[in-house]
């Protein structure tokens, strides 16, 4: 089961109206938006616990934009958390591109995107865990 829902933060009607400044300064804790409800019943808090605030033991891949980090949560299949980094304004616009296109797509060849979340430490994105690694390391003998 999916559970879709619209997320209208501070005013904004979509992420690309957001001033990439005020991603770093929304006040309040991060609010998690779940997209399946096998995450329905963890917070943000959980999450970040679970990793140790996204410790560096918990770290499965690098990119040129994003940290991956594997998380385990009680009662739930293990997630990888995409953590795109905020210091650059195109970021923003890449954090909403991948919830547009990961997020519509349904196939079951592609991880699942469960939810996503606006933080000071970068926006998350959640996927299923792929335990046998990426495509990319699939593909280039990793």
């Amino acid at each position: 089961m999916i559970f879709v829902c619209s997320c209208y933060v501070y005013g904004f009607a979509s992420l690309s109206q957001i001033p990439s400044w005020l991603v770093n300064i929304l006040p309040g804790p991060p609010k998690l938006v779940v997209l399946h409800m096998d995450m329905a019943i963890h917070t943000f808090d959980d999450i970040m616990r679970n990793t140790e605030n996204l410790s560096e033991k918990y770290i499965i891949g690098y990119g040129a934009s994003s940290t991956v980090y594997k998380c385990v949560l009680k009662n739930s299949r293990p997630l990888a958390i995409k953590r795109l980094y905020n210091q650059y304004p195109y970021n923003l616009h890449e954090f909403e591109t991948e919830l547009e296109t990961i997020g519509s797509i349904r196939h079951r060849n592609i991880v699942s995107l469960h939810g996503y979340a606006l933080s000071p430490r970068g926006n998350l994105l959640f996927y299923d865990y792929m335990k046998n690694g990426s495509l990319w390391d699939l593909l280039h003998g990793q």
